[in-house]
């Protein structure tokens, strides 16, 4: 007798999944805020100056927390509850955002700049958290869906984030940072309702035992020729992604 063949799951059964489904809404919609956010932030200060360098200064003062918090964050996320730690990026962020409209007419786009910082710094926190949950979301066999989705999902809220993020600001340009602000509260309440095993480290979170674990983080990177290849490659092509969006964004 012919033995049946197993049929391979279907890409969708992540979804099966209550709480990678619940970690893929809550991106969605955060995503879908924060782009209402990068736009209008570029709107409001190409409309107060009409200087692309000011404009330029948005994207900086994001990416500068990128380069040197984002290296500390993750290894503080493996020694803490990364469970607290996505809720209160979500509570911060979404606070922070809010503040935007207010502070900018109070004390001008310096405050936008400070608060815009802010907000970068915050999310170096976050997104190490969200990736070192997936795995355990997701089976093994499922991490390859799951992290198409996940870039599926991301693109098109930027996107959508985009378009809506226009059509607000030429209604009210405080519209897109309530609505961010509304996101991350959506976000967060979504957080809430999935469950994250707490990590346990037996090691101590002294300076000296973080900067140790930092040097592995950058030494395994720099030896590993795959990661390294990656890392020569996108730098350059990162740099031209940040040339275009102070072009386009005005």
């Amino acid at each position: 007798m012919a033995q049946a063949v197993a049929r391979p799951a279907s890409m969708f059964a992540v979804f099966r999944k209550r709480d990678f489904s619940l970690m893929w809404s809550a991106q969605l919609v955060s995503t879908i805020g924060s782009s209402l956010t990068d736009l209008a932030a570029g709107i409001l200060v190409y409309r107060v100056t009409e200087s692309a360098l000011n404009v330029g200064l948005t994207l900086m003062v994001t990416a500068i927390p990128t380069l040197f918090v984002g290296l500390f964050a993750g290894v503080f996320v493996d020694r803490f509850d990364r469970k607290r730690i996505l809720l209160s990026s979500d509570l911060l962020r979404g606070v922070i955002v809010l503040m935007i409209p207010f502070s900018v007419e109070q004390f001008g786009l310096i405050a936008l700049y400070v608060l815009l910082f802010l907000a970068a710094v915050v999310r170096q926190f976050f997104d190490p958290a969200w990736e070192s949950v997936l795995p355990e979301i997701a089976s093994d066999d499922e991490l390859a869906a799951a992290n198409s989705f996940l870039s599926i999902s991301s693109f098109g809220s930027t996107a959508v984030g985009f378009a809506l993020a226009g059509f607000l600001a030429s209604v009210d340009i405080h519209l897109p940072f309530y609505i961010d602000a509304v996101t991350f509260g959506i976000s967060f309440a979504i957080v809430l309702g999935v469950r994250i095993s707490k990590m346990s480290h037996e090691e101590s979170t002294t300076v000296g035992v973080v900067l140790d674990n930092l040097k592995t983080g950058v030494r395994f990177l720099w030896t590993t020729p795959l990661l390294r290849s990656s890392l020569i490659v996108n730098l350059p092509v990162r740099f031209s992604f940040g040339l275009w969006n102070v072009l386009l964004l005005p």
